[in-house]
C-alpha cells in the first residue's frame, strides 16, 4: 500500500510527516523521495535492527530525515527535542515486518524453535517468558481471549500455567506444542491467534496505540493527516472509532468510552481499504491488512 500511503499523507511537499513504526523504511522511503529538500521525515522505531537498516536506506535520497530508537507513544518528547510544535501528517503502520517473524531469535515464530522472546527491542521491557511465568491463569485467558479472539482461551490458558509450573514453557516450540495439545488441533490460525496475543501483551501494542491517539490532535496542523494500517480488527476498531468521534474504546466493552476532546476528525476513508490482489500475491500478510485514513479539521 505504499502509493496509496504517499497519496493520502503528503499534501505539502515542505512539510514533517511521522513514521511512527518506520521499520526498513518501505513506506519512508516514497515519502521521503516525495517531498522536496525543507521536507523532513521523522523516524520512529523500538527495533535498533531495523532503524539502522532504515538510516542505510534514507541517507542515499540526501533528504532531511530524523530517527528515534522509542516508542512510538513518546512522540512528543521527540518533537519537543527538535523543537517542533507541530507536523503535518502521521503514518502507523501496525503490522509485524517479515524479518522480525523469520528471526527465530526473536520468538515472534511458531515454525522455528527458539528462546520465548517476542519482544521488538530485546533490551527493554520484559520477554514472554517472562510474561508467562509471572501471570495468573485468568489474566492469560483474558488476554488470549481478547487479543487472540480465540475461542478455546480458556482450555489453552489453563495448559499453559500447567506447562510454566512444571518448567515446560521456555521456547517457542514449548509454547506452540502446549497450545496444540490443549485446542486439541493442529489448526495454525489458533497458534497463530495466542502469539499474536502474546506478542500484543508483552510489547503492550494497544496501549501504546491507545495513549498516542489521545495526544495526537494536539501537534497536528489544521489539514494535516492521520494514516493507519492495522492488521488486528481490535487494532482497527480503535482507529475506526477514533476517527468517527475522538474516543477511545474500551478493549472488552466497545459501549466503555473515554471522550478525548472535542476536536474532530474529517473521516477520508468511509471504510477501510484493502490491499490488491496483486500486493497479496506477492505479501501474503498484507491479506487482512486494513488503511484508513483522517484529516485533522
Amino acid at each position: 500500500m505504499q502509493n496509496e500511503v504517499v497519496d493520502y499523507l503528503i499534501k505539502d511537499l515542505n512539510g514533517i510527516y511521522v513514521d511512527c513504526t518506520i521499520g526498513f523504511a518501505g513506506h519512508s522511503y516514497k515519502i521521503l523521495e516525495k517531498l522536496n529538500n525543507k521536507g523532513l521525515l521523522i523516524g520512529i522505531d523500538l527495533d535498533p535492527y531495523a532503524l539502522n537498516k532504515a538510516k542505510e536506506k534514507l541517507s542515499g535520497l540526501n533528504k532531511q530525515f530524523s530517527l528515534h530508537n522509542i516508542a512510538y507513544k513518546e512522540f512528543p518528547d521527540i518533537l519537543s527535542n527538535l523543537k517542533i510544535e507541530k507536523v503535518n501528517g502521521f503514518l502507523f503502520d501496525l503490522g509485524i515486518s517479515s524479518y522480525q517473524v523469520d528471526s527465530s531469535h526473536r520468538g515472534f515464530s511458531f515454525s522455528e524453535d527458539g528462546p520465548l522472546d517476542m519482544r521488538f527491542n530485546q533490551n527493554t521491557g520484559i520477554s514472554a517468558k517472562e510474561l508467562l511465568h509471572k501471570i495468573s491463569e485468568k489474566d492469560l485467558k483474558k488476554i488470549i481471549k481478547v487479543y487472540g479472539e480465540e475461542p478455546k482461551a480458556g482450555k489453552i490458558a489453563k495448559q499453559l500455567i500447567e506447562a510454566r509450573n512444571s518448567n515446560k514453557l521456555n521456547t517457542t516450540f514449548d509454547l506452540k506444542n502446549n497450545i496444540l495439545n490443549a485446542a486439541k488441533s493442529n489448526d495454525k490460525k489458533i497458534l497463530a491467534r495466542v502469539f499474536q496475543a502474546i506478542r500484543i501483551a508483552v510489547n503492550g501494542e494497544l496501549d501504546g496505540l491507545k495513549i498516542t491517539l489521545k495526544n495526537i490532535a494536539g501537534y497536528l496542523k489544521t489539514g494535516g493527516r492521520i494514516v493507519v494500517i492495522s492488521f488486528h480488527s481490535l487494532e482497527d476498531r480503535i482507529v475506526k472509532h477514533f476517527f468517527k468521534d475522538c474516543t477511545i474504546i474500551d478493549d472488552v466493552d466497545y459501549f466503555n468510552r473515554e471522550k478525548i476532546s472535542s476536536k474532530k476528525f474529517n473521516v477520508i476513508t468511509k471504510k477501510p481499504i484493502f490491499a490488491s490482489s496483486a500486493e497479496i500475491i506477492n505479501n501474503s500478510r498484507a491479506r487482512s491488512a486494513k488503511l484508513r485514513v483522517a484529516e485533522k479539521n
